[in-house]
């Protein structure tokens, strides 16, 4: 038996015939076949499903090449899952939706027309593995073994009880085999997963119509990232499909999560469906899609969050769209189609008019099979007639670009496909997706390889992103002067930086204030060259405004780690604007307060903007030693963090005995359940030890955040749920705080 940790929070077991996988996130498989491991066929779930949304069960691609590749339930195996009872029922909800498709009665259950049932089930079950005639349920291609209750050991392989595995608790197992055993801990901080890709190259810039590939290969492909592009439709951005690492992919080309428009969502297998980790943000995902490609979305991130259904809808805006009809969004023409795919999936055309009047259209085909494949499906009746010779018939002619599945059988298209459509449609530009460039013949197909990227109608100047983009700013300080916005909007002067350009040094006169309109920035100190990034700033933030304001050097160096567009204020008329519009006071308040905001746990790993606007919400108030500052039984509703001091929490029980003293220090917080409304009453009594000092958000305050910026809620929701509140408390509390849908 060898172990080998892949990544952290993720260990291979190779036994002496298989091997075995503990933990497991998004496009693990492609890091074990770099690797040359021996691709597992036993997967151990942990403890933790998910860290900062991030997926740790995400055993779909493993499981596609033991039925696919290895085609192991053809001879008679099924993939082994070994987990708690809990994790088991959650991974098989997951592999039902994305294998299966969901049911005729869910789908009935969502309002689907009986037409669109027949033909998304009828297409599903003619694409799905048999069995005994009828399409093979979860549990015949998947072994659910869960961990005894008494903390036994289970065996790891089939028909081996010399290897075992034991759940310790923690994230914590034990691995044994016939020479002894080992110990895999899963527990990790920082990134996980090293990017397959690097698009830090070129900065994002709003377009009328433009398209970025981040990633286009397949599940099994370890030479890039999978599917998910950038589309540009009249300066709005628009992630096509989620791949993993879509966050920070995003950064890489300059864009931050706030400003996508939505997100495109074609459907929910796992190489474009990483949806978990841009639920948990400081920002409700807008998703356009279908009824049952967002139920089954939902579900998917419900089951790895490890959360009830309707406590997950909240965190997402629902745009739906039927396809076969068209609409008229963000100001451009949007037409939607099904396409041909095991589960259900969706293409689209989208056109914007030019200053003529003209249209200018994109064609993104979505997943689907092969025009061979097709014609097996038509013949047997999967698909009917007329849906096959729409797809057949996909590329028009009037498209500036086609964007077409080409990831090859047994579900995927294949370049061929479109050899008629491109001897004929010469103004088209062709682009294969979902396949590696090397595995397509060279000079003949262009391919959407990572950073791929075409302008098809540019923006007629950066004005609008630089209006939204310091207005964004500007909002936070409640600037509404019209003649001083004009001001800065005619005197500050666009920037565009390279990467590793230091803008601001450390020890220099401050002369300039800076907008992040696009980028990424680092703030160092040179001196301390093995010290921490002091920050990082992106889209919405701002730097060099203390040395202009204290008229002193600069106590930093502002390098940008990507490309970057900036906008650039001389210092005196940045000074004149601060004073005029007396702006001093919430300067001096962010610099103290930004630092503790930032040490917080709740706060620490949100965006500078969110942080930057709880700095500027928060009030400052001091407490004298034994001083009372709420009591057990009270009606306040404010939510308090200690910036410096101890506090004493006290709590009477109903038979009038107290709880032992629980301390609290600086950046602890407390007054968290009555200020998000889970309780009407303050639970206990908090005593100022010796002198304190606090910055004090309102409930409603509180409440407002947590309302926009789901990865609050969530973590509000999980510190509610280790001090005891019961989950109908929870649940009915979050609902109540959830924005309206619409």
């Amino acid at each position: 038996m060898k172990t080998t940790q892949i990544a952290p929070g993720c260990v291979h077991v190779q036994g002496p015939t298989t091997s075995a996988l503990l933990g497991s996130p998004p496009e693990i498989l492609k890091q074990i076949l770099k690797l040359q491991l021996q691709v597992p066929r036993v997967g151990v779930l942990p403890d933790i499903s998910q860290v900062d949304g991030v997926s740790q069960m995400a055993f779909e691609f493993l499981g596609y090449w033991f039925l696919f590749v290895e085609r192991g339930f053809s001879q008679g195996q099924r993939f082994r899952i070994i987990g708690t009872v809990e994790a088991c029922q959650r991974l098989t909800e997951i592999l039902r939706l994305t294998l299966l498709g969901p049911s005729r009665e869910e789908m009935k259950r969502w309002g689907l027309s009986k037409a669109r049932i027949d033909m998304l089930a009828t297409m599903a079950d003619g694409m799905a593995l048999p069995k005994d005639g009828a399409p093979a349920p979860v549990e015949a291609l998947f072994d659910m073994l869960p961990f005894p209750e008494d903390g036994g050991a289970v065996p790891l392989f089939a028909g081996d009880a010399e290897h075992t595995v034991r759940r310790l608790g923690d994230n914590c197992y034990e691995v044994r085999g016939p020479q002894g055993f080992e110990l895999a801990d899963l527990n990790f901080e920082g990134e996980q997963m090293p990017l397959l890709a690097d698009l830090s190259g070129e900065v994002e810039k709003p377009q009328r119509l433009r398209v970025k590939v981040l990633g286009s290969y397949s599940g099994f492909d370890p030479a890039g990232p999978t599917s998910g592009m950038l589309l540009w439709v009249n300066a709005n951005a628009f992630l096509v499909d989620v791949p993993s690492g879509a966050g920070r992919y995003l950064r890489q080309v300059g864009v931050s999560k706030d400003q996508l428009s939505a997100v495109i969502l074609t459907h929910v297998h796992d190489d474009h469906c990483s949806l978990s980790e841009l639920v948990l943000t400081e920002h409700a995902v807008t998703l356009i899609t279908t009824r049952e490609v967002y139920e089954c979305a939902v579900a998917k991130v419900a089951a790895t969050l490890g959360e009830p259904v309707d406590m997950v809808k909240p965190l997402l805006r629902f745009v739906e769209v039927i396809p076969g009809k068209r609409y008229a969004m963000f100001g451009a023409a949007w037409e939607f189609f099904y396409t041909v795919h095991s589960i259900p999936a969706f293409g689209f055309r989208v056109t914007v008019l030019d200053d003529q009047g003209e249209p200018h259209t994109i064609l993104h085909s979505g997943d689907t099979c092969s025009f061979a494949a097709l014609a097996d499906y038509e013949k047997r009746g999967v698909v009917s007639a007329e849906h096959a010779a729409r797809m057949r018939a996909l590329v028009r002619g009037d498209e500036r670009l086609a964007i077409l599945d080409a990831g090859g059988p047994p579900i995927h298209g294949t370049p061929a496909d479109w050899d008629a459509a491109i001897a004929e449609h010469t103004s088209t530009e062709f682009l294969m997706a979902h396949v590696n460039p090397a595995k397509v013949e060279p000079g003949r197909y262009k391919v959407a390889g990572p950073g791929w990227s075409r302008t098809y109608l540019p923006a007629r100047s950066l004005e609008q992103s630089v209006y939204t983009g310091v207005m964004k700013s500007l909002r936070l300080f409640e600037v509404k002067d019209a003649a001083w916005i004009n001001v800065i909007l005619s005197q500050g002067q666009v920037v565009e930086v390279p990467a590793q350009r230091e803008v601001l040094s450390k020890g220099q006169a401050g002369d300039a204030f800076y907008f992040v309109l696009a980028g990424v920035m680092d703030v160092t100190d040179p001196e301390d060259t093995d010290g921490p990034l002091l920050a990082t700033l992106e889209a919405g933030d701002f730097f060099g405004e203390i040395s202009i304001i204290r008229h002193s050097a600069t106590n930093a160096t502002v390098t940008s780690r990507t490309p970057a567009v900036l906008f650039k204020l001389r210092g005196e008329l940045f000074l004149e604007f601060v004073e005029k519009n007396r702006l001093l006071p919430h300067f001096q308040s962010l610099w103290s307060r930004r630092p503790l905001i930032a040490s917080v746990g709740l706060f620490r790993d949100l965006e500078p903007a969110a942080k930057l606007e709880i700095s500027l919400m928060a009030r400052s108030r001091s407490y004298a030693p034994g001083e009372v500052i709420v009591r057990q039984g009270g009606k306040g509703d404010e939510f308090y963090v200690i910036a410096s001091g101890e506090v004493r929490v006290l709590r009477v029980g109903d038979q009038g005995l107290g709880d032992a003293a629980v301390l609290l220090s600086a950046g602890d917080f407390f007054g968290e359940n009555v200020a998000m409304g889970y309780t009407d009453q303050r639970n206990a009594t908090v005593q100022a030890v010796g002198p304190v000092e606090t910055l004090v958000l309102t409930g409603a305050e509180l409440r407002g955040l947590a309302q926009r910026m789901p990865v609050l809620r969530h973590k509000l929701h999980l510190v509610m749920k280790d001090r005891g509140v019961g989950e109908e408390t929870l649940r009915g509390a979050l609902l109540a705080q959830a924005p309206a849908q619409g």
